[in-house]
């Protein structure tokens, strides 16, 4: 069982964030129409592409400095924004003590032992709770679909599976979660940790304990074919395609 002990960081992630979102009960800011919640997805899903075309481009360059001073970058706004989403559902907080929080988070991001994971996971489901305060359900019901799609396509034929061939000493590190022999994605993470914010939001709580059960029940479905096939696998296409028609049914039977 050891081998999938890096369960531990998504499911550390999806308890903060439904724990935060039980403790809020948010409301979305943006009430998103069909065709505009999978317009706005395709946007993500592009933007997403673009990124890891670029990262591509400065692996093959040997860039290394400015891709770690871009993940810094990345990792210190991100941070102040949702934490400053976040705190002031409770409190107000000064921002200079904002931004050395965040400075201090994204310090400890960089870093590849347990406190390193903890960073990032919770970085990761401050995120998740960031999208799930401004997006109304249908929005992300989109993006995570669209994103386990992306997902399998970026690892087996787009930007991801070159990021596998040309990366040895990968600069990437500081976006992955690392325990044992495992790695897995800070994106991915912060894709359960939205996961779980939103059937938190959407369902009662002893009901959002079965989409969340399949999407971990995916997560660790997910490790055994990596441990058979012995190669990489999209870490978002299993969990998610059996967490969405979970969290959906229980939506459609509860309405």
């Amino acid at each position: 069982m050891e081998r999938y002990s890096v369960i531990l960081w998504p499911l550390l992630a999806e308890i903060f964030a439904g724990l935060v979102v039980l403790s809020t009960r948010p409301q979305p800011e943006v009430e998103l129409s069909v065709q505009e919640s999978a317009g706005l997805s395709l946007v993500y899903i592009v933007l997403v592409f673009g990124m890891a075309v670029l990262m591509v481009y400065l692996v093959r360059r040997k860039m290394v400095r400015l891709i770690r001073i871009m993940i810094g970058i990345f990792f210190v706004y991100s941070t102040l924004v949702s934490l400053d989403t976040l705190i002031s559902a409770f409190i107000s907080f000064p921002w200079p003590l904002e931004l050395l929080i965040s400075v201090a988070i994204a310090w400890l991001s960089f870093r590849r032992d347990l406190i390193g994971n903890l960073a990032k996971s919770l970085l990761s489901a401050s995120l998740a709770y960031l999208f799930v305060v401004f997006f109304n359900d249908l929005f992300i019901y989109f993006l995570l679909g669209g994103l386990a799609l992306y997902d399998a396509y970026s690892v087996f034929r787009g930007p991801l599976s070159e990021l596998l061939m040309v990366s040895q000493e990968d600069p990437l590190d500081p976006l992955m979660v690392f325990h044992g022999d495992v790695s897995m994605g800070m994106g991915d993470v912060f894709c359960y940790s939205m996961a779980a914010a939103v059937s938190f939001r959407s369902l009662p709580t002893y009901l959002s304990i079965l989409p969340l059960a399949a999407l971990d029940a995916g997560i660790l479905l997910t490790l055994w074919v990596l441990y058979r096939a012995g190669r990489s696998l999209p870490g978002l296409t299993i969990p998610i395609s059996l967490w969405l028609p979970a969290q959906v049914g229980l939506l459609f039977l509860g309405g």
